[in-house]
């Protein structure tokens, strides 16, 4: 269960469609994308709810071959430029969604259904864009959106603690968007979570409302202090602005001239 970094992204295999935690420049599992870059791994299919600095990442180790997102960018740093170039360049698929069609897939699939039933989304250019499909409602005869299930070969998440059987906890109170990544975990054949400390099984039990996941959905865990860095972890660190910014730039020497969200 505990294992080093490099162990754990080595389950991730070519072609694999990944699920990565965290929301735009918060709780991203920055350590083991920059692991899995270094893997040398290709032509996966990274979903991520709001994405950021993990896309360009792995876009610049040349890992993608397509996006699954509902955004892409640096929130107040500006637009994603790797993201950006790629998309115009046609270099890398972008399968963008609407929140809620990224939620629907998810949830079906964490339920082990085929397809969610939604309103939202209808009439949305998206819904050809997706090939998606309307289907009545048995009950009332009302028309609605089918969202596929959206199963994932492997999510990668970052929390706060674990403990050596796989427990594992986020602080309280949650931040923005934190009940996306135990749902990313429901929606994996693997899970890998990289936590900032492990702590005694007893810790987690006097603490038992901020367990998230339990050790059987976990298949690796890995103690990787500020492993979300440069993206923050509330509450016990901020986003590093000043390192996002110098990451933009370099990302703007590659890409400097297109823009998207």
């Amino acid at each position: 269960m505990i294992v080093e970094l490099e162990q754990a992204v080595a389950r991730v295999r070519d072609g694999d469609r990944v699920g990565v935690g965290g929301a735009v420049l918060s709780r991203k599992p920055m350590a083991a994308i920059r692991a899995l870059a270094a893997a040398g791994r290709r032509d996966l299919e990274l979903v991520t709810f709001a994405g950021s600095l993990e896309v360009e990442e792995l876009l610049a180790a040349g890992a993608l071959s397509a996006v699954r997102s509902s955004y892409v960018g640096l929130g107040p740093h500006g637009p994603a430029p790797l993201f950006a170039d790629a998309v115009a360049n046609e270099t890398v698929e972008d399968l963008e969604e609407s929140e809620w069609m990224l939620l629907g897939g998810l949830r079906a699939a964490a339920a082990g259904m085929p397809f969610l039933p939604t309103r939202a989304g209808l009439g949305s250019e998206l819904v050809a864009a997706r090939g998606l499909r309307e289907v009545d409602d048995p009950y009332t005869g009302t028309t609605m959106l089918a969202i596929p299930a959206l199963r994932l070969d492997v999510a990668i998440l970052h929390a706060w603690r674990a403990d050596a059987a796989g427990h594992i906890q986020t602080p309280w109170p949650p931040d923005h968007l934190a009940d996306v990544d135990p749902l990313l975990a429901r929606c994996a054949e693997t899970v890998i979570v990289t936590v900032e400390e492990l702590v005694a099984t007893e810790q987690i039990v006097s603490c038992a409302r901020d367990t998230v996941l339990y050790p059987f959905e976990v298949d690796a865990v890995a103690v990787v202090p500020a492993g979300a860095a440069p993206t923050a972890y509330p509450p016990l660190y901020p986003a590093d602005a000043h390192e996002i910014n110098q990451l933009a730039k370099r990302d703007l020497a590659v890409a400097p001239s297109n823009e998207r969200k």
